[in-house]
């Protein structure tokens, strides 16, 4: 059995202990986030030539979240854009896993990460009903603001000044978090962008690896 220290998206401080045989698969991102937000970022992922999963987002609590309606100025931008960013996706094969959601989010560590994983010494691992993904890079992409909060407090990322740059260099990276429905289209790619280049940036201090690679924990 391989012991993770992560813990349930609601925020509890259980820790989650995958099953021994559990089908797990290695890429170097995952982005949480099916929406407009995360097909930005797995294009600028993609055409930086960085490997990735698409999950459709965190398990949520029941509690009703009011949603902000958008600026209707926008709204034909913002189609056209998922229009050219759902066709990319398929015209790229890209790995999009529309209905699967995260279940939970943490990191395994050293021996910890079951073999043949040797390209870090820390892996983010990524709990779904299908089995665990293992990744150097999570990207939160346009997933709601109090299931966004419950997670980082759930993995030890108390606010501050510093907690964006704390985030970075474990490899946690929000884009639009909170703020998708809202925040002008422009600026939804130009965070994605960054994140594409960050994670990219990351990847290169690993050695190279191909794919996604599957097998058991």
């Amino acid at each position: 059995m391989v012991e993770t220290a992560a813990r349930r998206v609601n925020g509890t401080a259980n820790t989650v202990l995958p099953e021994a045989g559990i089908h797990t698969e290695v890429t170097t991102a995952v982005v949480i986030g099916s929406g407009l937000t995360g097909l930005a970022v797995v294009s600028e992922l993609n055409r930086r030539g960085v490997e990735s999963v698409v999950l459709d987002g965190l398990q949520h609590d029941s509690q009703p979240v009011h949603v902000p309606v958008p600026d209707a100025a926008g709204l034909p931008e913002r189609a056209e854009l998922l229009r050219l960013l759902h066709g990319y996706a398929t015209g790229h094969s890209l790995d999009i896993r529309r209905g699967t959601a995260v279940q939970a989010v943490g990191l395994l560590r050293g021996s910890k990460i079951p073999a043949p994983v040797t390209r870090a010494a820390v892996k983010w691992a990524v709990h779904t009903p299908g089995g665990l993904l293992l990744a150097d890079a999570v990207v939160l992409a346009g997933c709601g603001r109090p299931a966004v909060l419950k997670l980082l407090r759930s993995l030890g990322f108390t606010a501050g000044t510093e907690r964006r740059r704390a985030l970075r260099s474990a490899g946690l990276y929000l884009v639009g978090a909170g703020e998708a429905v809202t925040s002008p289209t422009r600026e939804l790619v130009r965070q994605a962008k960054r994140a594409g280049q960050e994670v990219a940036q990351r990847g290169a201090a690993f050695d190279s690896g191909s794919g996604v690679r599957a097998g058991s924990a």
